[in-house]
């Protein structure tokens, strides 16, 4: 498994733009998965071009909450890519893509699974690896510990990774 900080509002190498809001790719099991668009669609583009992240060839987009800081650069992100999103049941539907709405566990692939939305706004993206479960979250709005009882549902939680 393999994250890279895509949106963020540090940055650590001088030809990214930081910004609040967040984003990373997720590659896991064969899959290339956005989660998150962060605030401004033009940074998400312009870092991934500078990370050598090819948007074409990301698979599908996971969106943690409606918050524009989360979901603000993904109708520029569809543009060039109009992939299949998931989104918590309590998102609108964003234009030009496949939209699922998310309320209940998930298991989007092999290995792979939603939380489910959690207390109304925010859904989590958890992922097996050989040392337990990597879960990935947005800002943690229904709290860590539901969102770790939750992903255990797919086994032990082993790292967490995103916004806290």
């Amino acid at each position: 498994m393999r994250i890279t900080l895509i949106y963020d509002d540090e940055v650590r190498k001088k030809d990214l733009i930081a910004s609040h809001g967040f984003s990373c790719l997720v590659e896991a099991h064969g899959k290339k998965i956005l989660f998150d668009t962060g605030a401004n669609g033009s940074i998400l583009l312009h870092n991934m071009e500078r990370l050598s992240i090819d948007p074409t060839l990301v698979e599908e987009v996971f969106i943690s909450h409606a918050h524009g800081d989360h979901i603000g650069g993904l109708s520029d992100f569809l543009r060039v890519n109009p992939v299949k999103v998931y989104v918590p049941q309590s998102c609108s539907r964003p234009r030009g893509a496949e939209v699922i709405k998310v309320s209940k566990p998930l298991k989007l692939h092999e290995n792979i699974f939603s939380t489910g939305e959690l207390r109304g706004i925010e859904q989590s993206l958890a992922v097996k690896t050989e040392k337990g479960l990597v879960v990935v979250v947005g800002c943690s709005h229904p709290g860590v510990r539901n969102i770790l009882k939750a992903a255990s549902k797919f086994g032990e939680p082993y790292a967490i990774v995103g916004g806290l």
